[in-house]
């Protein structure tokens, strides 16, 4: 960590700033980090406008095991109502937040931003300050809000890969410095399922691809380190609050639309397919839920008093299995998590790793008859593709959000393969979308007639450059279900025209803060710009010698 993150920080107990999670249509989660010992007593306020007096106000103290966190579950609360919060310690205000109940009853409209996989060390968190201009309802954050262990050139706390519960706790406290998270945790509330980089690259139930215990530890106390820790600085209405590797549950918007949120990570996670001593492929028993998520998952997705239900997994659903001509790419070129078996890629870490447990689900897609929106990431690349049934009849649509900072699907391929990469993601059947390259996130918007997507760019390397809406689908209530695409707009921010939610003003929100290199990162660009100068030195003799002698 640099003075340039830890000096703004030591001029406030706050200086992680405040956040909400889990909004209901009577209620949410309120969230801040203080610097202070536990049993220390917080005050925390309440107001639809931060300038007048509260309407709830009260106490919470610091617990003796949260890591200096605190949550505030509020209910009474009016539904689709913007409301302000705040704490204090001794007088000492926190920044203000904003956060927005859910709909209930007859509800037009709802807008959800939709991201995932967010590496700090890989580059600037821009996304979400775009996020955070955006007028959105809800943002959700499907896993990877931080990485187990750097992979890129930026300054990350700890420097090492994340085992202890020390680790994991420092790791959040570092991320959540970030001026752009930041941002977006005081304008809009988030509801957030971790992926395997909030524990371990390629995690399940019972261990992870890179965990070793002679290096590592106990899996099950590294497991339980990273939960600890994620409880604390991303809180939510767990389905049993006493066991934390379960995060499944579900949102209500009004009459128009249920979130169902699926832990796909880590409660009835099998081991991946490939590993030694996992269940072969095909497995009628092979889970990706465990039986309680999948009973209760397969009544959500039944229940047809809404018109949509938004099914939001981690990983995607539907194939992204790429075909492969014989020779032309081998296993070692593929990205991150691809394996070639049977003449196609296959990512077995997604649910094509599952297929028993994915036609129980979309065979429940095909029973409801329409009205499903598949909600996913992972995969570093975005998605628009129909999503088959066992029968290989489309059931559902999928959006797959890129990435906010981690490096994309494109970039994992070896220089030169991107010509071919872009052909073999053409090939893949079905889909009817994609983009390998951009950051960025979804911007969502739901109705009673239709369900649009809209891609939204982010430049990670330039914060001053503007959003590009890259392109928009949309799917109707037809059956089977009709994937289409939109006719763009001029703006990133689609749909009729909003009026603004009162409270905190955009210039109001922390400065954007340009991550650090750490020694490691700055040794690499100083030998790449020595190798660069040094080949620009070679072509310009070579280019005096042939003027010369001509």
């Amino acid at each position: 960590m640099t003075n340039a993150d830890v000096a703004p920080a030591k001029l406030s107990p706050f200086a992680h700033g405040v956040a909400s999670f889990d909004p209901s249509a009577e209620g949410v989660l309120l969230w801040t980090r203080v610097a202070a010992e536990p049993g220390t007593t917080l005050g925390w306020h309440l107001s639809r406008n931060p300038d007048d007096p509260p309407e709830q106000h009260g106490t919470v103290a610091v617990g003796p095991d949260a890591d200096g966190c605190v949550r505030v579950d509020l209910t009474g609360l009016d539904p689709a109502t913007t409301y302000h919060y705040w704490f204090d310690l001794d007088g000492v205000l926190s920044p203000i937040g904003r956060t927005r109940t859910l709909p209930s009853g007859a509800t037009e409209l709802v807008r959800i931003a939709v991201v995932c996989c967010a590496d700090r060390s890989m580059g600037a968190l821009t996304t979400y300050r775009t996020i955070a201009n955006d007028e959105v309802d809800l943002v959700l954050h499907l896993g990877d809000y931080s990485y187990e262990e750097p992979k890129g050139p930026y300054e990350i706390d700890p420097p090492g890969t994340c085992v202890t519960l020390d680790d994991y706790r420092r790791r959040q406290a570092h991320t959540r410095l970030d001026a752009d998270l930041q941002a977006l945790h005081l304008r809009h509330p988030m509801v957030f399922v971790w992926d395997d980089h909030d524990v371990a690259d390629n995690a399940w139930r019972h261990g992870a691809k890179e965990h070793r215990d002679d290096e590592h530890g106990d899996w099950e106390t590294r497991l339980a380190n990273a939960a600890r820790a994620r409880n604390a600085w991303l809180p939510a209405r767990l389905p049993e609050p006493d066991d934390l590797l379960a995060m499944w549950r579900s949102f209500a918007f009004g009459d128009l639309a249920e979130l169902v949120v699926l832990d796909t990570r880590v409660a009835g996670r099998d081991q991946p397919f490939g590993d030694e001593g996992a269940k072969l492929l095909d497995s009628p028993d092979r889970s990706l839920l465990d039986p309680t998520q999948r009973q209760w998952a397969h009544e959500r997705v039944a229940d047809r008093s809404r018109p949509w239900c938004l099914v939001a997994s981690a990983v995607p659903v539907a194939d992204i299995e790429l075909p492969l001509p014989k020779g032309e790419v081998l296993n070692k070129m593929l990205p991150s998590g691809y394996q070639v078996i049977d003449g196609k890629a296959v990512c077995t870490d997604l649910w094509t790793g599952y297929p028993a447990e994915r036609d129980a689900l979309t065979a429940k897609f095909a029973e409801r008859g329409g009205g499903t929106v598949v909600l996913s990431g992972d995969v570093h690349s975005s998605w628009a593709l129909p999503v088959p049934g066992p029968d290989g009849t489309s059931v559902a649509v999928e959006f797959v959000s890129p990435a906010v900072s981690s490096t994309s699907m494109g970039s994992q391929l070896p220089p030169g393969a991107e010509k071919v990469g872009e052909k073999i993601a053409d090939a893949v059947p079905l889909q009817r979308w994609h983009d390998l390259e951009h950051h960025g996130y979804i911007h969502v918007e739901v109705r009673a007639e239709q369900v649009r997507a809209d891609w939204i760019v982010v430049s990670r390397e330039d914060a001053a450059a503007e959003p590009q809406l890259l392109s928009s689908w949309g799917v109707d209530r037809t059956w089977p279900p009709r994937l289409f695409e939109v006719e763009p707009g001029s703006t990133p921010r689609p749909g009729p025209e909003v009026e603004e939610r009162p409270g905190l003003p955009l210039e109001a929100l922390p400065p954007h803060q340009e991550p650090v290199l750490s020694p490691a990162g700055r040794r690499k660009r100083v030998v790449r710009l020595v190798g660069t100068s040094a080949a620009l030195v070679m072509v310009g003799w070579v280019w005096q010698r042939r003027r010369l002698s001509a």
